[in-house]
């Protein structure tokens, strides 16, 4: 059973380059990665497309606020081998981000660690995008219906706890949008520094004119924007299987529970939030 949810209109690989399937996969699981948290605050994106830019640092661009989001999916050194899945979910954060805020000021970095610390809680009860439950089926399956939320609720509750316990029992085997979960033993110094390193190299990569940066020019943006659109192949989304919705959407209200556990008082619930209507022509990022 089907729920259309176009929180993603439409995607664009680049099919000239290898594994041009892949590539559109990848993009699909970025998108199905942080549809709950885009679901959450009522954003959309118009088109999500892979990009190759010369800049070899750029990693992902969003143009009009949403209106199209291009990512980096594969090493500059080697167009034939992909970005760490983490890597290019992170872009994908910093991208989203930039639907409401342009600069890199402090309300846009509240907001980057809000969407990263949601994702990380939803990785940690186990989900990785859509089909995460499904094992090879679908869940409930087509003939037995939509299933109410009460039960959505209690699998993703079943899923969050066997999550738990197998990341227990694997102690520190996690992988974070920083870098791995330190392991026994392991420097906890040289983790901090590691993942600081990832975060600086992402903002470097962003071509926002930041306070003593030129960033990248309006010119040389919708350039980028019109080579990734001539070389890019376009395809429309699959509907997303609305039992699979359902449990991602409890999963998310398990993620929200911790949340205001750990924020307290302090703790910004996501609300549906248009973007600016003086939004500039372009933004770039990471």
């Amino acid at each position: 059973m089907s729920e259309i949810d176009p929180l993603v209109l439409s995607y664009s690989h680049l099919h000239h380059l290898p594994q041009p399937a892949s590539a559109l996969h990848l993009l699909k699981k970025i998108a199905s990665l942080v549809k709950p948290l885009m679901r959450a605050r009522g954003w959309r994106v118009r088109e999500l497309g892979e990009f190759y830019p010369e800049q070899e640092n750029l990693l992902g661009l969003n143009i009009n606020r949403g209106a199209k989001i291009l990512l980096r999916l594969r090493y500059p050194s080697d167009k034939s081998l992909f970005l760490p899945v983490e890597q290019v979910t992170d872009t994908m954060l910093h991208e989203l981000v930039h639907i409401i805020y342009g600069p890199h000021d402090g309300k846009f970095h509240a907001l980057w660690n809000q969407l990263r610390d949601e994702h990380e809680g939803l990785v940690m009860k186990g989900y990785t995008g859509e089909g995460f439950l499904s094992e090879g089926r679908r869940l409930g399956g087509s003939s037995r219906g939509r299933i109410p939320m009460h039960e959505a609720r209690r699998l993703a509750r079943e899923q969050a706890e066997k999550r738990k316990v197998q990341t227990t029992l694997s102690a520190g085997s996690g992988q974070r949008l920083g870098g791995a979960r330190p392991r026994p033993g392991e420097d906890i110094r040289r983790v901090i520094v590691e993942a600081v390193e990832r975060r600086n190299k992402t903002l470097k990569g962003c071509g926002v004119k930041d306070t003593g940066d030129e960033g990248l020019g309006e010119y040389e943006i919708r350039r980028i924007e019109e080579q990734a659109t001539r070389n890019g192949f376009r395809s429309q989304p699959e509907e997303d299987e609305a039992n699979e919705a359902a449990i991602a959407q409890a999963l998310w209200e398990l993620v929200q529970e911790d949340e205001k556990k750990k924020f307290g008082s302090g703790y910004v619930e996501p609300i549906p939030v248009p973007p600016p209507e003086n939004a500039q022509a372009a933004q770039s990022s990471t």
